[in-house]
C-alpha cells in the first residue's frame, strides 16, 4: 500500500469514528427524552414532503433571491458528494472516480461538477455579500456562519487547482481536461505563468491534501455547530406533523400524571429536541411573526438559540456524565418567562421554516407546566380561568345566559328537536358578546332563509376548550371537550357548522383524540355552498372596498384561503384589494393562543394589522373570526379611525347583499 493510501486510510478512519462517535452522542440524547410516536404514519406523504421540502428547497423560496442562492449551494453539495468519493478514492487508486464503470456519464459529471463548483464558488460570495454588506434585520452576524462558508470556498478552490495542476503533470487526464471546463481554464493559467514540473507537482499534492483535510474537518465539525441541520433537516422533514391542522398533543391519561408539562429540556420529546438542532438561525421564523414585529420578548429563533445552548450544558447529565442537579438554570429560565407568554400561537412562525421546525408544541409543553405545576401565569388569566371553571366561559356570566338571544329567532335547542341535520355550535362569543351576537344572528338568517335544518344545545353548550389549552390548562380544557362530546353524543349530533375558526379547528381536529370525532364546517364554507346551490342570492349592491383579513385558525391552520374571497367575489358592488401579508403570509390578529384573555404593551399586533389593513384605503376589514372582530374593533379605536374604517364578519355582507337585514 502507497504511503498516500496509509495516510488517507488513517485520515479516514479517525474522521469517521470521530464523527461516529459525535453522532451516537446525539442519538443518546434522544433516546434519553420523552418518545413521540406520532411521526412514523403516511411513509408516502412523508417522502413527498423530503421531496418536496428537503430536496426540492420549496419554503425556500417564499424569498427568492436568499432561497435561490441557498437551494443552489444546496444542491451542489449533492451533486459534489460524488465528487467527494471520488477524491478519497484516488487515494487508493489514481484516477479512479465514482463513475468509472461509464466513460460518457463520467465524462458529463466532470462537466456538470466544474459547472456546479463555479456556481457554488459564486453563491458563497453572495452569501458573504448578504452578511457583510446588506446585513438582513433577521440574519445574526456569526462567525461560525462564515467560516463554514469560507470551508466551503476552500473546497471549490482546492478542487479547481488540484484539476489544474493535475492537467498539465498527468498526460493520462487529457480526456478529463476536455470536459472539465473551469479546470482546463486553470490549467491554461498555470501554464501561462510558467510554473516549473516541481511546483505543479508541489501545488497537485498540496491543493489534494488541503481539500481532503478540509473535508474531513468539515464533517466533523457540522455536528457541534449551527450548521448541523446539513445532517438532520432530512429526518426532521420526514417526521413532520402530517395531522390535519396540527392538533396540540394531549397529555395521555392526565388523573393519572403527577407532573404536566416541560419544566426541563428532558420534558420535550425527541422530535422536539431534533427541532432545537436543526435549527439554522435563518431568521425565515421571525419575517412574520407578530411578536417579533411588535417588538416583544418572543422571537422564534431567539427561542431557540436559547434552548440550544441550554440543551448542550444539561447534556452531560442526560448522558450521565454530570448531576442533574449541578445545572442551575432551567429550562423556563433559558427561554424566558414572558417570551413563553408573548406567542399567539399563529403558527407564521412553522408556515415559514423551511425545514419543518415546530414551535407552538414547544410554547404550550412550558405553559402547562407553568399552569398547572407552579400557578404561574399572567395575573389577568385568574378572572378568565376562574370564569372558564366555575361557568364555562372567559367572562363568568351565567350559563343560562349562553344564546338568551336564540329564542327570539325561533331557534330551537336539540333538548327540544334533535332531529336536525346541524348543530349550530355558537361557541362563548356568540352566545354572550354583544358583537358576535350579531354576526350569529346574521348567520342563523341566511340558514333559516336557505333552509338548512339546524338547531343549538343552548345552556348546555360549554367553552369549547381553545383559550385553556393554548394557556396551558390541559386540565381544563380535557374537563370541557369531555363535556361537550359527552352532550353531543347524547343527541347523535354529527355535523357541526361554526363561526369561531378557534372552536372550529377544536371540534374538526382535537375533539377526536377524545372520541368526538365530527363533520365540522365553518359558516363561510356552509355559506358559499349555499350561494353556488342557489339557495341564497346576493344581489344587493354594497357599494365597499373591502379587504379580507384571513385567520391564523382558518387560514393556516386549515387552509380555507379561498371559500371567504369567493364568497366576497359573487357580492354585488364589493371592491376586493388584498393586504401585503394574506393567505399564507397573513398576520396574526393578536388574540390567539389565550392572548385575548390578557393585557400587551404597544406597540400591539392589532394596531399593527390594522396599520396594514389601512395602506390598501380600505372602507370595512372583512373577517370571519369573532377573536379578529374584537382586536379590530380595539385597533381602529386606538387610531381613532371609527369614521373611515369598519370591522364586519362577512356574514353580515351576505346578510345585507341578500335583503334579509
Amino acid at each position: 500500500m502507497s504511503a498516500q493510501a496509509m495516510i488517507m486510510l488513517v485520515l479516514l478512519a479517525v474522521t469517521l469514528a470521530v464523527f461516529s462517535y459525535s453522532c451516537f452522542v446525539k442519538f443518546k440524547v434522544l433516546l434519553a427524552v420523552k418518545p413521540d410516536l406520532t411521526r412514523h404514519d403516511k411513509p408516502f406523504a412523508r417522502v413527498e414532503a423530503v421531496i418536496r421540502f428537503f430536496l426540492g428547497q420549496k419554503t425556500m423560496f417564499k424569498e427568492p433571491g436568499p432561497g435561490l442562492m441557498h437551494a443552489l449551494i444546496f444542491w451542489g453539495f449533492l451533486i459534489l458528494l460524488f465528487r467527494s468519493i471520488s477524491v478519497v478514492g484516488e487515494a487508493f487508486a489514481p484516477g479512479w472516480s465514482v463513475f468509472w464503470f461509464w466513460s460518457p456519464l463520467e465524462n458529463l459529471y466532470t462537466t456538470a461538477k466544474d459547472v456546479t463548483e463555479l456556481v457554488v464558488l459564486v453563491m458563497v460570495g453572495a452569501a458573504f455579500f448578504r452578511r457583510w454588506v446588506l446585513k438582513p434585520w433577521r440574519i445574526t452576524q456569526s462567525r461560525d456562519a462564515e467560516f463554514i462558508l469560507a470551508m466551503i470556498a476552500t473546497l471549490m478552490v482546492t478542487d479547481f487547482l488540484y484539476d489544474g495542476a493535475k492537467f498539465i503533470i498527468d498526460p493520462g487526464a487529457a480526456v478529463e481536461m476536455q470536459h472539465a471546463i473551469v479546470g482546463s481554464t486553470v490549467s491554461s493559467v498555470l501554464t501561462v505563468l510558467g510554473l516549473g514540473k516541481s511546483t505543479l507537482v508541489g501545488l497537485e499534492a498540496g491543493m489534494y491534501w488541503i481539500h481532503v483535510v478540509v473535508l474531513f474537518f468539515f464533517l466533523n465539525y457540522l455536528p457541534h455547530s449551527k450548521h448541523m441541520h446539513v445532517l438532520t433537516a432530512l429526518p426532521n422533514v420526514f417526521t413532520l406533523n402530517l395531522q390535519e391542522g396540527k392538533p396540540l398533543a394531549p397529555i395521555e391519561d392526565i388523573e393519572e400524571q403527577e407532573s404536566f408539562g416541560a419544566e426541563k429540556i428532558e420534558d420535550f420529546t425527541w422530535k422536539e429536541i431534533l427541532d432545537i438542532w436543526t435549527c439554522t438561525e435563518c431568521g425565515r421564523c421571525m419575517t412574520n411573526c407578530p411578536t417579533t414585529l411588535t417588538d416583544k420578548t418572543l422571537k422564534p429563533k431567539e427561542l431557540t438559540e436559547r434552548q440550544k445552548h441550554h440543551l448542550e450544558k444539561v447534556i452531560p447529565a442526560l448522558l450521565g456524565k454530570k448531576k442533574r442537579e449541578e445545572i442551575e438554570e432551567t429550562l423556563i429560565e433559558a427561554s424566558n418567562v414572558d417570551a413563553i407568554w408573548d406567542c399567539t400561537t399563529c403558527g407564521a412562525c412553522e408556515e415559514n421554516c423551511p425545514i419543518s421546525i415546530e414551535y407552538v408544541n414547544r410554547i404550550v409543553e412550558m405553559r402547562r407546566y407553568l399552569m398547572l405545576m407552579e400557578s404561574e401565569f399572567p395575573k389577568e388569566l385568574g378572572t378568565t380561568l376562574r370564569g372558564l371553571e366555575n361557568k364555562s366561559n372567559p367572562w363568568g356570566l351565567p350559563i343560562g345566559d349562553r344564546a338568551s338571544w336564540a329564542s327570539e329567532m325561533g331557534l330551537k335547542t336539540l333538548a327540544e328537536d334533535k332531529d336536525v341535520e346541524y348543530l349550530f355550535f355558537l361557541g362563548c362569543s356568540g352566545g354572550y358578546d354583544d358583537r358576535s351576537i350579531k354576526v350569529a344572528k346574521a348567520v342563523v338568517k341566511l340558514l333559516q332563509h336557505a333552509g338548512v335544518s339546524f338547531g343549538i344545545l343552548g345552556e348546555e353548550e360549554g367553552c369549547c376548550g381553545d383559550s385553556a389549552r393554548r394557556l396551558g390548562n390541559e386540565y381544563l380544557f380535557q374537563l370541557q371537550a369531555q363535556a361537550n362530546i359527552e352532550v353531543m353524543e347524547q343527541y347523535g349530533v354529527k355535523k357541526i357548522i361554526t363561526t369561531c375558526p378557534h372552536g372550529y379547528q377544536v371540534l374538526k381536529n382535537e375533539y377526536g383524540a377524545f372520541g368526538g370525532n365530527y363533520e365540522v364546517v365553518h359558516h363561510t364554507e356552509l355559506l358559499w355552498d349555499l350561494v353556488r346551490e342557489g339557495l341564497l342570492k346576493p344581489t344587493n349592491s354594497i357599494g365597499e372596498r373591502i379587504t379580507f383579513h384571513d385567520s391564523c385558525y382558518l387560514g393556516r391552520y386549515n387552509k380555507i384561503y379561498d371559500q371567504p374571497r369567493e364568497l366576497l367575489d359573487v357580492i354585488p358592488g364589493v371592491e376586493r384589494v388584498e393586504m401585503e401579508r394574506k393567505q399564507c403570509t397573513g398576520f396574526c390578529c393578536g388574540a390567539g393562543g389565550g392572548r385575548v384573555w390578557m393585557e400587551e404593551e404597544e406597540p400591539r399586533i392589532n394596531q399593527e394589522r390594522i396599520r396594514q389593513a389601512v395602506e390598501v384605503k380600505p372602507d370595512t376589514i372583512v373577517s370571519a373570526c369573532p377573536f379578529c372582530l374584537m382586536m379590530f374593533k380595539d385597533g381602529i379605536a386606538d387610531k381613532g379611525l371609527e369614521e373611515e374604517l369598519k370591522a364586519k364578519d362577512l356574514a353580515e355582507l351576505l346578510l345585507d347583499s341578500c335583503g334579509l337585514d
